[in-house]
């Protein structure tokens, strides 16, 4: 089984959470503690949710945002509308799209997160770097093609991540 192989839809998580770029960063950081996820897309406040299309997700608040925010010391940040703060624009794949396009969309812009969105606009999904990881750690073969191919550069941010995550899942394997 190869990266190109498998399919984003095979391996998305299904169940994504939204909220409107009218909320705080309290409100996101909230939600995404209560759903014990890192991430949260954004769609605009008139939108609903049962109707979400491609063009009505506006951005994407991540953990690393959170960090950002929290970091630069400015509390008049916390009450801002998350759509002042969040990660735009946002970048997506389709269902149809391999694992190996995946990661070279993510190497490539530097993320962790895709939304997954059909051609005709509707939010299916979203696939994470860990993900993908999870899947290549399973797979001798998948792991062999991960090794070996140029996709991900020896020395990059993807290559890094993998690695820490592999180790965390052998360390934690251990114990």
């Amino acid at each position: 089984m190869s990266l190109e192989s498998i399919l984003v839809s095979s391996i998305m998580t299904k169940k994504v959470i939204v909220q409107t770029d009218n909320q705080t960063i309290q409100a996101i950081c909230n939600t995404m503690y209560e759903n014990k996820i890192g991430n949260i897309l954004i769609i605009r406040n008139s939108v609903a949710q049962n109707s979400i299309n491609q063009d009505k997700i506006v951005g994407i608040i991540t953990e690393r945002d959170v960090v950002r925010i929290v970091g630069s010391f400015d509390p008049t940040l916390y009450n801002l509308p998350v759509r002042e703060i969040m990660s735009k624009p946002i970048i997506s794949i389709t269902p149809t799209c391999s694992l190996k396009d995946a990661m070279e969309t993510m190497q490539l812009k530097n993320i962790r997160r895709l939304p997954v969105i059909e051609p005709e606009g509707k939010l299916v999904g979203i696939i994470t770097s860990r993900d993908i990881f999870k899947i290549i750690i399973k797979n001798q073969d998948t792991m062999s093609t991960f090794i070996s191919s140029n996709l991900v550069p020896l020395s990059g941010e993807l290559y890094e991540r993998f690695i820490q995550y592999w180790s965390d899942e052998i360390l934690h394997k251990t114990r």
